[in-house]
């Protein structure tokens, strides 16, 4: 391999992305390095206290990819909502673990981790682990939780990456943003939503996170520990780290990076149009008049 021509530049950025995919869940890519993400610092804050839902695909899955920012809105006074697709229930290599066991552990884990954060509510919709499928029910369950807590902002996986990804990550990214633009938005997608009481959204905020292009970041540094708390809670999946070994890590970054805040990357996506006026016409509109009259001589056509 050839060397890094900027020579000490060079190995410390290196450095940094070490102590990054350090704090990265095992199977997700590693964060990009600063200023890697165009126009990365350049886009205005989202606004709140607003609502959020956070549509991932398995317990843990925000923890390691949101939750400082999660952290920081609750923080904040927003109002989260945690919708879990999978139950998790193939994460581990215990033999003597079954899927029943594991996804009633995971669900605790994951509630334990929302109440650390000041998660408002959790929705589990149980799909076996690996088993998603880009098709209408598994949609219009999206919509109908889009249209129930009608949140302003959403986080998911980023569904259009180039790299690696779980399938379920892909899935859940898909099927969410289809569900965001334009099924929840306009109201003869799954009209049997309104007999419930459910009216059409439009959600104005999409964060997309796992992204290999971020353009929107999130400072996180005073909400890191709470962040590292909600990952501890997931014990069956973190390999048995430790909140010291957090500290340490932390630390060597200090040292090699002094002042540099944490933050959590996303690729932003902002709705732009205005929604939609929501009138029903009380009369059928009136039969309009002739359009053009018959040249002498010629007939209409039929």
């Amino acid at each position: 391999m050839a060397k890094d021509r900027k020579g000490t530049n060079g190995k410390k950025r290196k450095k940094q992305a070490l102590a990054d995919i350090a704090s990265v869940k095992p199977g997700t890519p590693a964060p990009p390095l600063p200023g890697s993400g165009a126009g990365a610092a350049e886009l205005p804050p989202i606004a709140g206290p607003a609502r959020a839902m956070v549509i991932v695909a398995h317990p843990d899955d925000a923890e390691f990819l949101c939750s400082g920012t999660v952290a920081k809105w609750c923080a904040e006074g927003w109002d989260v909502i945690y919708v879990l697709v999978t139950g998790g229930d193939k994460g581990t290599h215990d033999r003597e673990m079954h899927p029943e066991k594991l996804a009633a552990i995971r669900e605790a884990e994951q509630r334990a981790a929302c109440r650390v954060l000041g998660v408002r509510e959790c929705v589990f919709l149980g799909y076996p682990d690996g088993f998603t499928l880009d098709e209408h029910e598994f949609r219009g369950q999206i919509v109908r939780l889009l249209r129930q807590y009608r949140p302003d902002v959403v986080v998911t996986w980023d569904a259009f990456r180039g790299t690696f990804n779980h399938r379920d990550h892909r899935t859940v990214g898909t099927v969410t943003s289809d569900a965001i633009y334009p099924l929840v938005r306009d109201r003869l997608f799954y009209p049997a939503h309104e007999d419930d009481g459910l009216e059409s959204h439009q959600v104005n905020e999409v964060l997309l996170a796992g992204t290999d292009k971020p353009d929107y970041v999130v400072d996180i540094t005073a909400h890191w520990e709470k962040k590292v708390e909600a990952i501890l809670c997931h014990t069956s999946q973190i390999g048995g780290r430790t909140k010291e070994s957090f500290l340490k890590e932390r630390e060597a970054r200090e040292k090699e990076n002094p002042g540099q805040p944490i933050e959590e990357r996303f690729r932003r996506w902002s709705i732009s149009r205005p929604p939609r006026p929501q009138t029903t016409p009380t009369t059928p509109p009136a039969a309009p008049a002739a359009t053009h009259a018959v040249a002498k001589g010629q007939k209409g056509k039929r």
